[in-house]
């Protein structure tokens, strides 16, 4: 079962990614706050198993919450 997908869930997940106990702004850049290329494909596979096909580049290519929101947003299985 897959859990439920809502910005607070994103939060948690960016979270346990970053280095930094700071808060991070909507439109922050994660790398600042030290993530790395090996969690941003971790969080690609994690996506997979719930459902949500991203890569690692369209992750990359905008690494704050707010555009990492909007490609679940667009990508995630919508209910019958």
């Amino acid at each position: 079962m897959t859990e439920p997908l809502n910005r607070a869930w994103l939060a948690a997940q960016i979270a346990r990614m970053i280095e930094d106990d700071d808060e991070v702004g909507p439109d922050e850049s994660l790398v600042l706050f030290g993530l790395d290329s090996i969690r941003v494909m971790e969080f690609a596979s994690l996506l997979k198993t719930q459902g949500i096909a991203v890569t690692f580049e369209e992750l990359i290519r905008q690494p704050t919450p707010n555009a990492w929101w909007s490609l679940i947003e667009t990508r995630r299985p919508r209910a019958a």
